[in-house]
């Protein structure tokens, strides 16, 4: 299994063209692991149990569904300045489950058509594939190894009304060595690649490679509470280099180092408290200047008061690139709230708030040259969802939303309201 994991990796790592998506690569990936797995004669007994097929139809209505700025003229760019529009997705794929001893196997592929009402420029075919291997090595040592491949349209957050497909590839390997009952090493790698597409290849200054590796050791209590310290260097690549308006030569290339605390704490059997954080340090190739050496932190805290109330609120400060979507980096700071209500068993009620100010400094718009980006940004956001299972296998949501951006661009923020409404159904469900 183990081998057709890293068969289907590299051939999803040859260069794709998002506009035509090739379909019998992806059912030759699921044809090879079925017949691995299971002989012909036990397809039909298969079909369900570690194989579970799915589809899903998703529905979008926004009143800003390219995320247009403020200060932008829509009519030039759009021809309208109607910024409403309506999306259709429809996604299908097959989830494989298989358990061989004490090792666990899963794998998820899907193909995914998306279209919309107005703004058709946007219409894409996408494919996503990931694999991984839960492995066990005695009594001592665990851990897992997989793959993935992801193709994306990229958000419009930074580049309103610009189409970017995005390709991530990703390959990592971790395991834990418990060699006390009570504390335990642990070690992992993890590469990633980010490739782009968008029109003239202007955003290719976004694609990087990314090679982590961490390290740690770990202490755990008798009531399952974690105490541990976290080692993480981080090198980033960008091999296209950016010509700044003077003529000089910008390499967003980096190496991040970090020195963490770990700690998962449960007070009690309803509540369970998670932070990380510590000193980080990160050194740019180009532009000492924006080097940042300081305090970075993320903590969780979850609340299950009864069966069917729950809480959860998070809290961050973090330099990162937010979603891959800028090459610098911003220290964010912010707050979110996830309340969640099980009305009955099949109808459950969830909400999202989040409040989150993203600062960058002055060299970002050499570092980013063709996005939107300010100084300083706020974001809200807020969403309300309904969850309904009315069988199993089934699931029925709608969910409302509103998002809004404050930003010292010279192009302003946006404001974005709108609905989804999805169906999904995955046969062989438990």
């Amino acid at each position: 299994m183990q081998i057709i994991f890293f068969s289907f990796y590299n051939n999803l790592s040859r260069p794709v063209n998002p506009r035509q998506p090739d379909l019998l690569k992806f059912h030759i990936i699921w044809v090879i692991i079925s017949l691995t797995l299971i002989n012909s004669s036990a397809i039909a007994r298969t079909v369900g149990k570690p194989l579970q097929p799915y589809g899903s139809y998703t529905f979008t209505a926004d009143d800003n569904m390219l995320r247009i700025r403020d200060r932008m003229d829509p009519t030039a760019i759009l021809g309208t300045n109607n910024l409403f529009d309506m999306s259709h997705r429809f996604t299908g794929g097959l989830i494989l489950e298989k358990e061989i001893g004490r090792q666990r196997f899963t794998a998820n592929g899907n193909w995914t058509h998306t279209r919309f009402e107005k703004f058709d420029q946007m219409n894409n075919n996408l494919k996503s594939v990931n694999g991984n291997w839960n492995w066990v090595l005695g009594n001592r040592l665990e851990g897992n190894m997989g793959v993935s491949y992801t193709q994306s349209l990229a958000p419009f957050l930074f580049q309103p009304g610009v189409k970017t497909i995005r390709t991530e590839q990703t390959a990592f390997f971790n395991g834990a060595w418990q060699f006390h009952p009570n504390w335990s090493l642990n070690g992992g790698y993890i590469r990633y690649d980010l490739e782009t597409d968008s029109p003239l290849n202007r955003m290719r200054f976004l694609n990087r490679t990314e090679d982590r590796f961490e390290g740690g050791i770990d202490y755990q209590t008798s009531r399952k509470n974690i105490f541990g310290v976290i080692f993480r260097n981080t090198i980033g690549n960008f091999p296209t280099i950016v010509t700044a308006p003077d003529g000089s030569l910008i390499d967003n290339s980096y190496d991040q180092k970090e020195v963490l605390a770990k700690i998962i704490w449960r007070p009690s059997g309803k509540s369970e408290f998670q932070w990380r954080g510590g000193w980080v340090e990160r050194t740019n190739v180009s532009f000492n200047q924006r080097d940042f050496s300081g305090f970075n932190a993320r903590m969780s805290y979850n609340w299950q008061p009864t069966d069917k109330l729950g809480l959860t609120i998070n809290g961050w400060r973090e330099t990162s690139a937010i979603q891959t979507l800028t090459a610098s980096f911003s220290l964010s700071t912010g707050v979110s709230v996830v309340p969640s209500w099980n009305l009955t068993p099949k109808i459950r009620l969830e909400g999202d708030f989040s409040y989150e100010t993203r600062n960058f400094n002055r060299f970002a718009s050499l570092t980013d040259p063709l996005l939107s980006i300010g100084g300083e940004n706020t974001f809200r956001n807020a969403v309300v969802k309904l969850t309904y299972v009315p069988h199993t296998g089934l699931e029925l949501t709608a969910s409302g939303f509103h998002n809004d951006l404050k930003s010292e661009s010279s192009l302003g923020g946006f404001n974005a309201n709108g609905g989804i409404m999805s169906l999904r159904y995955t046969y062989g469900q438990k």
